[in-house]
């Protein structure tokens, strides 16, 4: 990054401090430790920090912490690890400016907190060994074993050493090793600065070593709070900006290559591989917040609607997301094909085509880039047929099945095609929503793997495909005997929405695992087929702009979205 105004001098030099584990457990407590948005996402592993504590209770230096004081809101969702606290506002809050990772391991595994799964503040003291290890205690060593959480308080401490199994040795073991990592004393820094400016340059020099940041890191710490003259443009509220109408949170590194690309710059590049200057020209925060928007609502639209889209309604079903970064480009350059059914129509075709020939890879960069550079502003019809032009029309579909998983793109073609159907269960239609909540899995086997892993090699790579996958929600587990409770007579709409036929029903009924898939498998790909035959748009005529068919002067007279079949 070459802009000038990067590294900005600090007015006085940082205050040099020494800060105990408790105290800055207390701090963070008390919402006077914060986490600023320039931060990176929190990389370390469980393995990370069990080295931690295992360097601090040997005496080992684990490096300084650099802070800068500047007041802080009150916070009620403070995140520390996977957990969140209410914290107050704070008139001289230090916020993390290196030292990110070691504080929020120190505060996660010490406080008292419920992470919500996530597993690698979950760490543990040995005292036989004086090790450390992460996870919960197996059974044996339950009472013997100390959660850090423990170690963290001296009353918890002293709560959990009445009900344990240890000897008074061991016990005064874990009580010498709680006082070694409640002082340990850290080096720390702090810095008191007006202005955030200065805090770039010492960020970048900060990063500059080691292992590279991220494209979309580098632009958070440089870009995310830095005004640009129209609001800063964070990446992280860009992502919160797309949740609409349960659509979900694109990845920040998506949502970087949006900006890029909205602002006339190669979505792949990286901001600071980019000219002198370039950082200036980007699009602003509302601008960027509003063509997200049009992404999302006409990726949500029903092909069939009339105002069409690509009826896609959540970020992790979209079968190749860089649709996501090249219609942000279209929907900031033209606002107004909003309201137009067939220029709508064609980007939903224009989706459609790329993802049957696969011109929507994301390994093909190149191809991204040179999608990118077809939507130009001022040339609304002809970007539009540059498009489709550039992914083709297929003659047809011939959809074959592969092994299943949500992140393919061609699994997640089959999980659309399942949605068209209108899955139900014997009560009520299966919502798309409660599928992907709760992490479960978004299409469930039918069989499990037990039934089918001795048999052929052909019902195996089916039983790994989609013909072994229906959309019901969490609460059925055991879905063979689930499906056959029902019946033709009284669930005939709900098998029909999973492509269970009476044929497929007597397979069910007589355990035929390869009668099943062989059936239902070819009864999914001939549904693939329509679908995407029909999302495609394919051997359907195109609707052409009225100004295409007229000479330049009557053209100029003709609304410029008034369109007429070609």
């Amino acid at each position: 990054m070459t802009t000038p105004s990067l590294h900005v001098p600090l007015q006085k030099p940082p205050q040099a401090l020494s800060l105990t584990v408790r105290r800055v457990l207390g701090k963070v407590q008390s919402g006077e430790v914060r986490v600023p948005d320039f931060q990176r996402p929190l990389r370390w592993r469980a393995a990370d920090v069990v080295k931690l504590f295992d360097s601090i209770l040997k005496g080992y230096p684990i490096g300084s912490l650099l802070f800068w004081k500047r007041s802080a809101p009150a916070d009620e969702r403070l995140g520390i690890g996977g957990a969140h606290i209410s914290v107050p506002a704070v008139a001289d809050a230090w916020y993390i400016v290196d030292g990110q990772q070691r504080t929020t391991a120190l505060a996660a595994a010490l406080l008292d907190l419920h992470h919500a799964g996530d597993t690698r503040w979950s760490v543990r003291f040995d005292p036989a060994s004086s090790s450390f290890l992460s996870g919960p205690p197996e059974a044996s060593q339950v009472g013997r074993h100390v959660p850090l959480s423990a170690l963290g308080d001296i009353r918890r401490l002293g709560r959990w050493l009445r009900d344990s199994t240890l000897d008074d040795a061991l016990q005064a073991r874990v009580e010498e090793a709680q006082q070694r990592i409640l002082d340990y004393e850290l080096p720390v820094y702090l810095m008191d600065a007006e202005s955030p400016e200065p805090l770039m340059g010492v960020f970048d020099r900060l990063n500059s070593t080691g292992a590279r940041m991220r494209p979309d890191e580098v632009f958070q710490a440089l870009l995310g709070t830095r005004s640009l003259g129209r609001g800063a443009l964070n990446l992280n509220e860009l992502q919160r900006a797309c949740d609409l109408d349960g659509f979900g949170e694109p990845p920040r590194a998506e949502i970087h290559k949006c900006v890029l690309a909205m602002s006339g710059h190669d979505p792949s590049r990286r901001l600071e591989d980019l000219p002198e200057g370039s950082a200036e020209s980007l699009v602003g925060a509302f601008e960027a917040r509003e063509a997200l928007a049009r992404v999302v609502e006409f990726l949500q639209a029903s092909p069939d609607a009339p105002l069409p889209g690509a009826g896609i309604p959540a970020y992790g079903f979209i079968p190749y997301p860089v649709v996501f970064v090249l219609l942000s480009r279209w929907f900031h350059v033209f606002p107004e094909s909003m309201d137009s059914a067939a220029a709508r129509r064609d980007l939903s075709r224009w989706v459609w085509r790329g993802v049957i020939g696969s011109a929507h890879q994301r390994a093909a960069v190149s191809e991204m880039r040179k999608q990118a550079r077809l939507i130009q502003e001022g040339q609304l019809e002809g970007s539009l047929s540059a498009l489709l032009e550039s992914v083709g029309e297929p003659m047809r579909v011939d959809w074959a099945l592969r092994p299943f998983h949500t992140k393919s793109a061609a699994s997640r073609v089959e999980l659309l095609a399942l949605l068209a159907l209108g899955p139900r269960d014997r009560r009520e239609p299966v919502s798309w929503r409660s599928l992907l909540s709760n992490e479960q899995r978004v299409a469930r086997e039918v069989f499990a793997s037990r039934a089918w892993q001795s048999l052929s090699q052909e019902t195996q790579r089916r039983a790994r495909s989609a013909a072994n996958r229906v959309l019901l929600d969490a609460r059925h587990t055991g879905l063979v005997a689930e499906l056959r409770r029902w019946s033709l007579e009284s669930d005939r709409e709900a098998l029909a929405s999973h492509l269970i036929d009476e044929v497929a029903l007597q397979a069910l009924a007589a355990h035929d695992a390869p009668a099943f898939l062989a059936h239902r498998g070819e009864k999914l790909r001939v549904v693939v087929n329509q679908f995407l035959t029909h999302r495609a748009g394919l051997g359907q005529p195109r609707v052409q702009p009225i100004s295409a068919y007229l000479e330049p002067d009557d053209a100029a007279d003709s609304p410029a979205l008034d369109f007429v079949h070609a």
